[in-house]
């Protein structure tokens, strides 16, 4: 009889290892699949990030004949700026590539349009969004606000800033990953003559072109991103 149970005692625990083993089959299976499963890429636009555009402008500035850029008493008739020369500088952050914000400041050296014109300054400072499309060839809008002043001498203009509103786009072309050159058009809208002469609020329109060369940081290429 002792036998017998000595016998029981090693055949036993020999018959459950097998079936223990079985047991954790399953789990071992299950680890190693998770381990083997390869993670999935990102996809190509959240592989180029947080890129910053500085560069400067220059073009032309065509101020509104009816602006209201008066710091003195409106005279009568209005004095309407001349065409100006337009120089500036701006600075644009993309969280990516096809949306970001931008600011931008302008100064532009003319002239009040009387007789024996005299000298003014115009000059702005404002911020918008970018919309754009992804590619070497990049065309894109902005819309956005900020201010417009003018600033000459107390008998012809005196200083004034107003507050601005602007549309406007252009087309970016990326001649390699680190540089762009840049063409842009604006609408920017003040308020008008009437206004300052204490009339109905009514709005000015200054058109403006610019040609600019922008130097890029984060971009990785100057095509359209891979698929996938």
């Amino acid at each position: 009889m002792p036998k017998v149970l000595v016998l029981a005692s090693v055949l036993v625990p020999a018959l459950a290892l097998p079936s223990l083993a079985r047991a954790d089959e399953p789990a071992a299976e299950a680890e190693a699949e998770v381990e083997a499963k390869p993670e999935k890429p990102l996809p190509a636009w959240r592989k180029e990030l947080h890129m910053i555009e500085v560069g400067w402008l220059m073009g032309a500035l065509f101020p509104a004949k009816d602006h209201g850029l008066y710091g003195v008493e409106p005279p009568i008739p209005a004095r309407p700026f001349k065409t100006g020369f337009d120089i500036g500088l701006r600075l644009a952050y993309l969280p990516v590539r096809f949306v970001g914000v931008e600011v931008e400041g302008n100064v532009s050296p003319t002239k009040v349009d009387v007789e024996d014109g005299k000298r003014a300054v115009l000059f702005g400072l404002r911020a918008h969004v970018i919309l754009q499309l992804p590619t070497r060839i990049t065309p894109f809008l902005v819309a956005g606000g900020g201010m417009f002043g003018g600033s000459s001498k107390d008998e012809l203009i005196g200083k004034k800033v107003d507050g601005a509103l602007h549309v406007g786009g252009g087309l970016k072309i990326y001649v390699s990953k680190w540089v762009a050159i840049r063409v842009d058009g604006r609408d920017i809208v003040t308020p008008s003559y009437a206004k300052a002469a204490g009339g109905e609020l009514s709005y000015g329109h200054h058109g403006e072109f610019t040609f600019g060369v922008s130097f890029v940081w984060g971009r990785k290429g100057t095509k359209m991103w891979p698929r996938g």
